[in-house]
């Protein structure tokens, strides 16, 4: 059984190399959004005076990014933009839309951005193409309440964590154009803390690696994606899973922030993938609550991730069906499994094209020279068309 087990760790491991993306990537994102935020600070810039900060949300802070089913898709690059000089005295969502909207329309013409930037519920739109294909999703902010954040504190959340919450607009609200108290609530960066948190234990040897190698000046230095552990892994192998498994019915597919959370809660520090990915799932369930919030922020435990789930009881039986389906691969994984066996799983399961030979070795039954994968659906993306 410890032999199936190792033999299931690196064949999960072969795929998440397959599916995670190149460090530069990261980088090519960095310089994006650090080009947004330079161009908002800009002498002509309408927002400077609101010091504003421009920075990642989603899977590219949280090191979960796994590459796009097809080459019609992109990448999704989630910005936080905070102007943070504001508050909720000063102006309504409506009007900070706007000046978020002009500045980043602003920015698109000046760097010649052929598509149309686009109002979106809560953000606007940026398609942007480069390098590597991706649009960026701008939500424009400002911080809290001092007295929310306080109460975030009584509520058993971590002070470093609770500092960053933020006020944000939501074009369907019924007070969006009015100067008001009642705003939608995020906290993006107080959650990547808490996630980093939960897997900062296991991460310390890489970080001190990567500080050892100069590649970095010290450990606080090292961004998330290059830790690597084994939940962050973990994860992307669910999300792609996922986009498998409802690729034809994607309306319906759990959302990446509760396989996300869950999987951080489920968490226990595992050092092997395989031990994380086994351990993740079988836990799960049980951490899905039985009244609302089912699926509580855990940076804001009025939040629910899963408060589409009242609506639309499909979303939760969607969701109960991909684990049950995720449960059972894992199973495989973890049992004999032959050549023929892999190939079909890694195809149907996670849309991987894994050659024979490298089969054979992957399954134990052939030593064989390791060969560049493919993927199935659609390929690594193309080099981007350049605007301008």
């Amino acid at each position: 059984m410890i032999e199936h087990r190792e033999q299931a760790n690196r064949i999960l491991e072969h795929f998440v190399e397959l599916l995670d993306i190149p460090p530069h990537y990261y980088e090519l994102a960095k310089r994006r959004y650090e080009s947004l935020a330079e161009w908002f600070h800009r002498e002509a810039s309408s927002i400077a005076q609101f010091d504003p900060a421009v920075y990642p949300q989603g899977s590219f802070r949280l090191g979960t990014v796994i590459r796009p089913l097809s080459d019609a898709e992109e990448y999704d690059l989630d910005l936080v933009s905070v102007l943070t000089l504001l508050s909720k005295a000063d102006l309504s969502q409506a009007d900070l839309k706007r000046l978020v909207g002009e500045e980043v329309r602003a920015y698109a013409q000046a760097k010649g951005v052929k598509e149309p930037v686009a109002e979106k519920k809560r953000c606007w739109r940026l398609d942007y193409a480069d390098e590597v294909r991706f649009h960026m999703d701008i939500l424009p902010a400002i911080p809290d309440d001092k007295a929310f954040k306080r109460l975030l504190v009584r509520q058993g959340i971590p002070a470093e964590q609770a500092d960053h919450a933020l006020a944000i607009t939501d074009k369907t609200r019924p007070n969006y154009t009015l100067i008001s108290d009642d705003w939608p609530r995020s906290n993006p960066r107080g959650y990547a803390l808490w996630f980093e948190e939960r897997m900062k234990v296991v991460a310390r040897q890489r970080q001190l690696a990567l500080v050892e190698k100069r590649a970095y000046a010290s450990v606080d230095d090292v961004p998330a994606y290059e830790w690597k552990t084994p939940l962050q892994r973990a994860i992307q192998i669910l999300k792609r899973h996922r986009d498998v498994m409802f690729r034809d019915k994607p309306e319906l597919k759990p959302i990446s922030i509760i396989i996300s959370t869950l999987s951080a809660e489920a968490y226990e520090g595992e050092a092997d993938l395989f031990s994380a990915l086994s351990n993740i799932l079988d836990r799960m369930p049980g951490l899905i609550q039985t009244q609302e919030p089912r699926v509580p922020n855990p940076v804001d435990p009025a939040e629910d991730f899963a408060d589409k789930w009242k609506d639309d009881p499909q979303l939760e039986q969607s969701f109960r069906a991909w684990h049950q389906q995720a449960c059972a691969d894992a199973r495989r994984l973890a049992g004999t499994i032959g050549t023929r066996g892999l190939a079909d799983l890694a195809e149907t399961g996670f849309g991987i094209d894994v050659p024979d030979e490298r089969c054979r070795a992957l399954a134990g039954e052939a030593d064989a020279p390791r060969a560049a994968p493919s993927i199935v659906v659609g390929s690594a993306p193309r080099p981007w068309r350049r605007n301008g």
